[in-house]
């Protein structure tokens, strides 16, 4: 994944222009008479990090994945198997990009689902973060950046109720993390399954929510600045029920570009759980022992928790509007450059005309 830190002069410059016309995003919650209900406070959760844990170490147990691998197929194909355990429907998408074979893996509610849970399985094929530059070629393996969500994933299919499989897909989407690298781009699985979606399977989806990065020992969850706020309320309000408030912050991180923009972009409600703070992104030294399974518990229960309400009670958050692409906040970043530059302009030429005179 990438990622935009916004300047203070820049998220000014945003907010006037929303208010000048230039566009931008919003959202809100429509509430039915039965979504005013006062939602359950009692959750029965069966959500365990110590197992989700074991679910990190099988995948690591490949090696690195990247896209096209063959520890990467072998790793898709124990994620397949673990979810059939579970009687989970699966199917999967494939085709070529680069020249390489993909795969996303599609399990539960594929034709419409309601709900998509989703993560990427695939890791980074050079650690170009490491502090060492010899080892900037080498594949990372993505035991927190990928592995970690996955892990969370294949764990809530065994918790979850028989009655979510027809609703809810868990997705496990492929070559997300090769940007940057041999002319690849980032999120290249989810905008593909997000590409193949018919209208009506589009306005289907009532949330997304894409699990990343989640599995540090010291995690900290910021809210990630493009996912859809009302969703993002939702599920922080159910961590501070759940009293995770000192891991779900109050506070608002990045802008990250991750398998959530292309259901934003389709003007679909989609939330990125996700720690960028995390010091061994895209390095060698992304490994199990960097993570916990208190971390993958906490998440997992929150996850858990709102699904269920939503099991029973569903919520409708209606996108109105689609996100800023990483391209429209690059221009406008330079909008206040572009008016200081006038200014300046402008008065060197009354100072020019009054000398003159």
């Amino acid at each position: 994944m990438n990622f935009s830190r916004l300047t203070q002069s820049t998220r000014f410059i945003i907010v006037l222009s929303l208010l000048l016309g230039f566009g931008g995003v919003s959202f809100q919650v429509q509430s039915s008479s039965a979504n005013r209900a006062v939602a359950p406070v009692q959750y029965s959760l069966e959500f365990n990090g110590t197992r989700a844990f074991t679910y990190l170490e099988g995948q690591c147990a490949f090696g690195p994945r990247p896209p096209g691998s063959e520890n990467l197929t072998e790793c898709g194909d124990y994620i397949i198997d673990v979810l059939e355990s579970k009687d989970w429907p699966v199917q999967t998408q494939t085709w070529i990009y680069q020249e390489t074979q993909l795969r996303n893996i599609m399990a539960g509610a594929i034709a419409a689902p309601q709900y998509v849970l989703l993560a990427h399985y695939d890791t980074r094929p050079i650690a170009d973060s490491d502090p060492d530059p010899l080892n900037h070629s080498q594949p990372i393996l993505g035991a927190n950046d990928g592995a970690s969500g996955v892990a969370t994933l294949m764990e809530l299919a065994g918790v979850f109720p028989e009655e979510a499989k027809a609703v809810t897909m868990l997705l496990f989407v492929d070559a997300e993390d090769s940007g940057n690298y041999n002319g690849w781009g980032w999120i290249v699985g989810s905008t593909y399954f997000v590409d193949h979606l018919s209208q009506a399977q589009k306005s289907n989806i009532r949330a997304v929510i894409l699990l990343d990065m989640m599995g540090d020992a010291d995690l900290q969850l910021p809210r990630e600045r493009s996912s859809t706020p009302a969703l993002v309320d939702a599920i922080w309000q159910m961590a501070s029920e759940l009293e995770y408030n000192n891991i779900f912050l109050s506070s608002s991180g990045p802008y990250v570009i991750d398998d959530h923009r292309p259901f934003l972009s389709a003007g679909i409600p989609a939330v990125d759980i996700i720690d960028f703070t995390y010091p061994y992104w895209h390095t060698l030294e992304d490994t199990p022992d960097k993570c916990s399974a208190a971390s993958l518990e906490a998440v997992g229960r929150v996850v858990e928790a709102f699904m269920e309400t939503q099991f029973v009670m569903p919520t409708v958050f209606i996108p109105t509007g689609p996100p800023f692409t990483p391209d429209q906040l690059i221009l406008l970043s330079m909008v206040p450059v572009v008016i200081g530059g006038c200014i300046i302009l402008l008065v060197y030429k009354l100072k020019f005309q009054k000398s003159t005179e």
